[in-house]
């Protein structure tokens, strides 16, 4: 945006003239995690930011988020390894802070009740449906980042 004068000298705001380009492929992340205080496995679509040397920065803005069900390979797989939480907390007391101190106990942090191999597993699993849910909702996506004034091409190859 830009501040510009007209005849009675007072500042007006314009939106950008230009569109900034964004490769779908490269430029728009997309996170899956398991939220183990409600026991769900969440997602969220981001872009972020570049700064001058053209190198990616801060987060700009999340496109979309949501919750996955269970019945995907990466739910099925936390069911079948039992590495589910007890389910979501009532009260805000009941939720544990996720400090130093919490996060090394293995029943509040998945990750300390796997081998090396079992955390690869999951990692794959984890970026298999990221890379689903990139293909399933490029569309929907795609639309999104275009209402928002940015110009998407399918990828910089």
């Amino acid at each position: 945006m830009s501040a510009g004068k007209n005849y009675h000298r007072r500042g007006t705001v314009c939106f950008r003239q230009v569109a900034e380009v964004i490769a779908y492929r490269e430029d728009l992340y997309v996170w899956v995690y398991y939220d183990q205080t409600d026991d769900l496995l969440r997602y969220e679509a981001y872009v972020v930011g570049y700064d001058r040397r053209g190198e990616p920065s801060t987060l700009a803005f999340v496109v979309d988020e949501g919750i996955l069900p269970w019945r995907t390979a990466l739910g099925q797989h936390f069911t079948a390894q039992n590495l589910r939480s007890k389910g979501a907390k009532q009260s805000l007391w009941a939720i544990p802070r996720h400090t130093t101190e919490v996060l090394a106990k293995p029943a509040l942090n998945v990750y300390l009740k796997l081998e090396g191999s079992e955390v690869d597993q999951l990692h794959d699993l984890f970026a298999e449906e990221e890379l689903r849910l990139k293909r399933k909702k490029r569309a929907a996506w795609t639309r999104r980042l275009r209402a928002l004034g940015y110009d998407v091409i399918p990828s910089v190859d």
